[in-house]
């Protein structure tokens, strides 16, 4: 399949919740991300999963793009099969604590190959088999399911921020790797925290990740101002890139800004990945 388009903010909405689904749509959200896992009981499951093939059934193809987070297992199955039937307007499928290869290759055999796969990064294993996840035909991006993580891990809260260090360089490598793109970080669970959540979001952003979930409206607009360059770094680097440009035209293979540092090939791939909107701007085709 051809590479999946870039998207930094991805609002998650609980699969049984269809009025908050119809919301969702509205909230400025790249994507929406219809819950079919943890955000539903065990009782509503099917009902959930019935919500989500009909928001995708009633689509018009505008809006934000909408992608369903499947679970594992039997319950994962019926998920993706009945995902299968509404492809044409499906966007994604995320796919919840997936550290084994064996049910990405099942899933990748029922949901058809136009249809991009993200694994949900959220055990140990999972970051230990992120190079074979990465590099797996079907996956486009992965997420890192954060709470999960350190749930299973035991940490302490304090203990989180040096783990979780850990946890988005190894996924940052494990994508460059794979030439996929960059990763979408972690969910963050203080709603009324947005100046922490902006903080944190920036840090992301300067890693090199590529977006976020919001679990909530609100969060959505930090999101998109904190993974979308702005117009003042836009042409700054098209300035960047037109300048060094001339200089391979002269044959020169680095030049001086205006500002008086020296800027080569090295320096100036960030800024064509900026122009491009993606962290690799060529990421691998399907």
């Amino acid at each position: 399949m051809t590479a999946a388009p870039l998207l930094r903010s991805f609002l998650y909405v609980p699969g049984d919740r269809a009025d908050r689904v119809a919301k969702a749509l509205d909230a400025g959200a790249d994507a929406i991300l219809i819950d079919l896992e943890d955000s539903v009981a065990l009782s509503a499951k099917e009902a959930a999963r019935h919500v989500a093939v009909d928001s995708l059934r009633s689509r018009s193809g505008e809006g934000p793009a909408v992608w369903v987070r499947i679970n594992t297992g039997e319950i994962g199955r019926a998920d993706a099969a009945a995902l299968a039937t509404e492809a044409a307007h499906l966007g994604g499928v995320a796919l919840a604590k997936c550290d084994d290869l064996d049910w990405l290759d099942e899933i990748a055999s029922t949901i058809p190959s136009s249809i991009p796969l993200s694994p949900v990064i959220e055990s140990a294993l999972g970051i230990r088999r992120l190079d074979a996840l990465c590099a797996h035909p079907r996956v486009s991006q992965c997420h890192l399911g954060e709470i999960d993580l350190l749930a299973e891990l035991g940490a302490h809260a304090d203990a989180g921020p040096q783990l979780l260090g850990h946890a988005h360089a190894e996924l940052l490598y494990a994508s460059a790797a794979a030439r996929i793109l960059s990763p979408i970080g972690g969910v963050y669970t203080a709603l009324r925290d947005l100046e922490g959540f902006t903080a944190d979001s920036a840090r992301l952003a300067q890693l090199g990740f590529a977006g976020r979930p919001a679990i909530h409206p609100s969060q959505v607009p930090v999101i998109n101002a904190a993974f979308r360059p702005s117009a003042d770094e836009l042409a700054t680097a098209a300035a960047l890139v037109a300048l060094y440009d001339e200089a391979l035209a002269r044959g020169q293979g680095a030049v001086t800004d205006e500002r008086g540092r020296m800027v080569d090939e090295a320096v100036v791939r960030r800024a064509r990945q900026l122009l491009a909107g993606q962290r690799d701007e060529e990421p691998r085709t399907k």
